[in-house]
């Protein structure tokens, strides 16, 4: 995000702290819905509840994105479907209400361009993810979410550990039994392990082979 964005948005901003499992209300019809927000710390995730009554995960969030300004440009009519931001880890945001919201976007061409980029970005991600939970085996999308999520450190690629297997099953569309024997065989491999802070990729490019068609794991 660029710079002078951020000036200006925590500027405009009120600055909170989160803890995880925290619901941000992005629905218009009921109160604390006239906001949106500009995530600094943590990740955040855009869920619903299926009928079943389980959570899906269709988007997650990383520091520097503004989020859930979606139902500021809806209309109010009803909707029977309803998605929700939901804090994943400790978050600071810095909250905006609907009012700075429609004076940025009368006054400054920019933001109102930057905003189509981020909704445009947004709108990619999450048909780019569908499509391959539905082209894409169990391992392949497993090997993808792996990499897309991991971060270096100290000559490491580490999955953050809030990244449960219980997370990772949400968020592919399947199983957590399935996430955990995929797992177990990666680590049987000597692909990945676990400690403290997370899971560690040993040999990230086996799992690059993964999704380039090159290699496969039996599990």
């Amino acid at each position: 995000m660029n710079e002078s964005f951020l000036e200006l948005l925590t500027q405009n901003g009120t600055k909170i702290h989160l803890e995880k499992n925290v619901y941000l209300n992005i629905s218009r019809r009921t109160p604390g819905g006239n906001y949106f927000y500009l995530l600094e710390e943590g990740i955040c995730a855009l869920t619903s509840i299926t009928k079943k009554g389980e959570e899906a995960v269709f988007l997650y969030f990383y520091p520097k994105r503004i989020i859930g300004f979606n139902q500021l440009l809806m209309s109010s009519s009803n909707r029977s479907l309803e998605f929700t931001i939901i804090t994943r880890t400790p978050c600071t945001l810095y909250r905006i209400s609907y009012d700075i919201f429609q004076s940025l976007l009368r006054t400054s061409p920019d933001f109102t361009n930057f905003l189509m980029q981020t909704l445009a970005d947004n709108y990619y991600e999450v048909l780019a993810h569908f499509h391959r939970r539905m082209d894409e085996s169990a391992v392949t999308g497993l090997c993808r979410l792996l990499l897309s999520v991991a971060n270096p450190s100290d000559g490491l690629m580490i999955v953050p550990r809030f990244f449960t297997y219980a997370e990772l099953a949400k968020y592919l569309g399947t199983h957590s039994v399935t996430v955990s024997r995929i797992m177990a065989k990666m680590k049987s491999l000597g692909y990945i392990s676990k400690d403290s802070r997370g899971i560690i990729l040993r040999k990230p490019e086996f799992l690059q082979a993964v999704i380039d068609g090159k290699n496969d794991i039996i599990y």
